[in-house]
């Protein structure tokens, strides 16, 4: 899993090769950002705020209240995985002057078919400042709505930053079907924060199964055809 996630400076190399792309149809990946007092901030891949031309990928860096928000990062397909593979990753990097909240809501849709385990995980720490707690759930919307959390898959529950929290649920969703993360922040006081949220679906123990029994007959095959 930890293969999966991608540093600030990794992602801007990531969008920088593929500028190419811009010219094509916005994809549906969004970002919300919300304080809980100021309105809603929301970011669409590639359109007004997004501060990097690569679809799958959104860079954001701004202030809502209390909150600086210096690198914050969202990646999806076709960057991360694909629709039958999904993959997305939330970065981020922020601080405050003050105890708030803070919430991230990274969504995309067109998923499926796919099935088989969620993993999710969210990683993260306090550089300096006030004891911070992190909230990180997956949902998935049978009616393939970006931002819909009809369906909470997985979840890491709430901790204390640092923290390694993982969680992991079912993934079985008629096609096509969007995945949401959502993850929130709760700072006691001044602090400054990293962390990252990602998951990955690992496909059904039946259909690796097949798949191995298929090479072992393969296999078998093999020298029976050289005997001929």
């Amino acid at each position: 899993m930890k293969n999966l996630l991608m540093s600030g400076g990794k992602l801007l190399l990531a969008g920088t090769m593929l500028t190419s792309f811009t010219n094509r149809v916005n994809a549906a990946a969004t970002l919300s950002i919300y304080d809980g007092v100021n309105p809603l901030i929301t970011v669409v891949d590639n359109g007004p705020g997004d501060m990097i031309g690569a679809i799958g990928a959104i860079l954001v860096q701004t202030n809502v209240g209390v909150w600086n928000l210096d690198i914050n990062t969202a990646i999806t397909k076709p960057l991360f995985g694909s629709a039958t593979a999904p993959v997305m990753d939330l970065s981020v990097q922020a601080s405050s002057t003050a105890a708030g909240s803070l919430r991230f809501v990274f969504s995309d849709n067109g998923f499926g078919p796919a099935s088989g385990l969620l993993s999710a995980i969210v990683t993260g720490h306090v550089v300096s400042g006030a004891p911070t707690t992190v909230t990180y759930d997956v949902y998935g919307d049978p009616a393939n709505v970006v931002g819909a959390t009809t369906v909470d898959i997985a979840s890491a529950g709430t901790t204390a930053l640092p923290t390694t929290a993982t969680g992991s649920g079912p993934l079985a969703l008629p096609a096509p079907f969007s995945l949401t993360q959502v993850e929130t922040f709760v700072a006691s006081g001044a602090t400054s924060i990293i962390a990252d949220a990602s998951f990955q679906v690992v496909p059904e123990p039946g259909v690796m199964g097949l798949g191995a029994l298929g090479l072992a007959v393969f296999a078998l095959g093999r020298p029976r055809r050289r005997q001929a």
